[in-house]
């Protein structure tokens, strides 16, 4: 599984997420300024792309990367070599049941992905039951 995440700031959110995407790879894709140095959390795999490396990997080809929105993030999904792609917005943060304990949606997602009947890509958000409160 490969973690993308498109950025135009720096990364401290990815603390709370620490428990959940230390053992995985981040892709992330910075927006914006690429001469700007986006500060990412240590501890975490990872690898930064910014518009200049994209234009860089696809020369010609690389309008079709869309930037000033979350959609650069399709770059990080081509880049990917994983089978699993999880992709999360900069300012997520990690929920929490009624209890005040923090959520794991990543390992909730995945587990719907892989146990359910749907052999096919499908939208997990739908299948996951809403916690009453």
């Amino acid at each position: 599984l490969d973690i993308v995440i498109p950025t135009i700031r720096d990364l401290g959110f990815l603390e709370q997420w620490r428990p959940f995407f230390q053992p995985y790879y981040l892709i992330i894709i910075q927006d914006g300024d690429p001469s700007r140095k986006i500060s990412v959390p240590s501890g975490f795999d990872y690898e930064l792309y910014t518009r200049a490396d994209i234009e860089r990997i696809l020369g010609d080809k690389a309008w079709a990367i869309s930037f000033k929105d979350s959609a650069c993030r399709c770059f990080g999904f081509m880049v990917s070599k994983k089978r699993y792609i999880y992709t999360i917005d900069d300012d997520y943060f990690v929920a929490k049941n009624p209890s005040g304990a923090d959520i794991n949606v990543l390992e909730q997602h995945m587990k719907h992905f892989i146990y359910t009947k749907y052999p096919v890509v499908f939208s997990t958000l739908f299948t996951i039951p809403t916690a009453k409160g």
